[in-house]
């Protein structure tokens, strides 16, 4: 039908209405609005019907996105935590390999773990999980893959503080293995670990190993300490001063050795 047809019928059938007595109107009225609620009710049914179905689909597809999401996400956490036990495994295996070290030379150990580290940017300390009801001394030597980190320096009952060989109040009796130099090693400011009171006729060179002289019977005689890095002579002073290089990298140690 066309649109001007449709119009016409409409402007007709609103004339008739208006000229019908107000009884019949009435009545005309309510079979009129009777004859489109139908219609108008069923295309709402409808409309709802096709609303709650795609928002049904909608739901569904969310579910499905989430579970797959979440299956990812077990899968990546069980990944990573299988990633996690095996480099802890590696690192129990070198301490175990340090434990049958120290204990063919006499040594009893105590495992412990890092629970704690300094936030001063100078002052070089860690907390381990081990204390006196552990075995655990005062001075006591801490060992790290296979070389020597630093000391005991406070013993809780539960809990002890490990001062690093970094640190600027650290000292130990060192000799340079293949020359058998000998000096202190001690912790700078500037975070390195140096060694001084060398002779100044020393042939030490970069590369060489530097270990633990063993006085004062605190830490072990011949214990890894680290690598000379470079050589230098003081101004002024008749002795040279090496910079050493941990074998550990004391930043990253997570377990520990403690000699009891």
């Amino acid at each position: 039908m066309k649109p001007g047809r449709a119009l016409t019928i409409i402007i007709i059938f609103l004339a008739a209405l208006a000229i019908v007595p107000a009884s019949k109107s009435a009545s005309l009225k309510s079979t009129v609005n009777s004859f489109f609620q139908k219609p108008l009710s069923l295309s709402r049914n409808i409309s709802q019907l096709f609303s709650e179905l795609w928002l049904f689909r909608r739901n569904a597809k969310e579910l499905r996105e989430l579970k797959y999401e979440s299956g990812e996400n077990k899968s990546t956490a069980d990944e990573i935590k299988t990633q996690e036990l095996l480099l802890e495994n590696q690192r129990l295996t070198k301490m175990l390999e340090l434990n049958n070290v120290l204990q063919n030379e006499g040594e009893k150990t105590v495992f412990a773990r890092v629970v704690a580290r300094s936030p001063s940017a100078w002052n070089r300390v860690f907390l381990i999980d081990k204390g006196s009801q552990h075995g655990i001394k005062v001075n006591s030597a801490v060992f790290s893959n296979s070389s020597l980190v630093g000391k005991i320096l406070e013993v809780g009952a539960s809990a002890s503080k490990v001062l690093l060989i970094t640190d600027p109040n650290s000292r130990i009796g060192g000799l340079i293995q293949r020359t058998r130099d000998q000096g202190i090693v001690y912790g700078a400011f500037t975070g390195e670990c140096r060694m001084k009171y060398l002779s100044v006729d020393a042939d030490i060179v970069p590369g060489d190993i530097v270990e633990s002289a063993g006085y004062g019977g605190f830490f072990p005689k011949a214990a890894p300490i680290g690598k000379v890095a470079k050589v230098w002579k003081e101004p002024g002073q008749i002795y040279k001063v090496a910079e050493i290089t941990p074998l550990t990298d004391l930043n990253r140690i997570e377990e520990v050795a403690c000699l009891e």
